[in-house]
């Protein structure tokens, strides 16, 4: 008996040992910008259950290195993805997320991006927004009292800011991800053309019965393009988003193309810097100018993934929790796709509130319904545009030609 107690014993301490363990859970995730917040999360969630959460942060290399584990079978239990188009893209990797109670939890229009013939291929994380930020103090210094709306207001504005020695923009234009978000801002009041339905236009693209060289609104996105590098500074092509942030932040350049993302680490330099967003131009139609807002940064839980229980269980503690009601808004200071979520008190997401509230225009990210893929090759093919490389009319050739052969590729 004793030596059977003895056994006994020593069984439950070792599945006592292994309980205390936990479960790893392997996630892959993108934006570094977010990496304190992500391991400040994992630090809660370990201290809370016991469990472990293996975060993989990465940002160029992202989708490669995404579809290579994918492929290999090396597939992390949780990983995230843009909304739209990537539905599709990762539909034979990813659960089911219908009917969970922390989907339940949503905001409707944070899960547009995620549903698919009425089922949900995912967990939104942020809603965000993006336009043109602008220093205010350098803006009330400049005597500019009245906000542009327009492509000519924005030249004015400009001519105003250079005559004092202020730098109008601080470009990014060395990052081709800010190439494309910069760019279809300008194109966003398209879907009036096409029964304000953004995947009618969508749709036609990727059939080739609509190419960009037949649209006349992508003059608004040259023109653009063409001013922020005018007024962008010596170097427009050397300026990356760590470069966008830090002019802004000291007052060195007045405004930036860039998202509700972007404020911490505006802050982290400045954390006294008034910032305001700017209604994004599209050409001469001041009633059109408006901001980008949407939930497209999504969560995906891998179907074949070692450990989908667990995953449903942190993305239900991720809901439910006091610390994970409160991390969107209190941590990541954007806004939170929970129902009920307060707003954070971060200057742009305030901001945006306030726009959304006035009944400013504001347009769904759009471009993400483009064929995977077709964010970086187009962002790319801008980005030479910008650098002198092609004029007009052979941009508008490469980004036809791209776009066919990647929206060929996805049938």
């Amino acid at each position: 008996m004793k030596k059977a107690f003895v056994l006994v014993s020593a069984l439950l301490l070792t599945l006592s040992a292994i309980a205390a363990q936990g479960t790893t859970l392997k996630l892959l995730f993108y934006s570094p910008e977010l990496s304190d917040q992500y391991n400040d999360m994992a630090r809660e969630y370990k201290a809370e259950t016991g469990n472990t959460l293996d975060i993989t942060v990465l940002q160029a290399d992202y989708v490669t290195v995404l579809r290579a584990r994918l492929n290999s079978g090396d597939i992390p239990d949780v990983f995230m993805s843009s909304a739209y188009a990537d539905n599709q893209t990762y539909k034979d990797y990813v659960l089911d997320l219908t009917g969970q109670d922390f989907i339940k939890q949503m905001e409707p229009t944070a899960l547009m991006g995620v549903t698919v013939k009425g089922r949900v291929t995912g967990y939104p994380f942020l809603v965000q927004s993006h336009s043109f930020i602008y220093n205010k103090k350098v803006f009330a210094d400049a005597g500019i009292t009245v906000l542009p709306r327009t492509l000519k207001e924005y030249e004015a504005v400009c001519e105003k800011l250079q005559a004092r020695g202020i730098q109008p923009f601080a470009t990014g234009f060395k990052e081709w991800w800010v190439l494309p978000q910069t760019a279809w801002q300008a194109l966003a009041p398209i879907k009036d053309r096409f029964g304000g339905d953004y995947q009618n236009f969508v749709d036609r693209l990727n059939s080739g019965k609509l190419t960009f060289k037949s649209l006349p609104e992508m003059k608004n996105v040259f023109d653009l393009l063409d001013l922020i590098k005018k007024y962008g500074g010596p170097k427009p092509m050397e300026s990356d988003f760590t470069d966008q942030c830090a002019m802004l932040a000291t007052g060195q350049a007045a405004m930036i193309h860039q998202g509700n993302w972007a404020e911490d680490t505006i802050r982290k330099i400045n954390p006294d810097v008034d910032l305001g967003y700017l209604l994004g131009p599209v050409g001469d139609s001041a009633s059109k100018a408006g901001i980008m807002f949407d939930s497209n940064q999504t969560i995906r839980v891998a179907k074949d993934g070692k450990h989908v229980k667990a995953a449903l269980a942190w993305l239900h503690w991720l809901t439910f929790s006091d610390y994970g009601k409160k991390w969107v808004p209190g941590m990541i200071k954007q806004l939170s796709p929970i129902k009920g979520a307060e707003a954070p008190q971060a200057q742009l997401a305030q901001a945006t509130v306030k726009l959304l509230a006035e009944k400013t225009p504001n347009y769904s990210w759009f471009y993400q319904r483009f064929p995977t893929g077709t964010e970086q090759a187009l962002g790319l093919i801008l980005q030479g545009y910008c650098a002198g490389i092609t004029d007009r009319q052979q941009t508008l050739d490469k980004l036809d030609a791209e776009y066919a052969k990647i929206a060929a590729g996805t049938k």
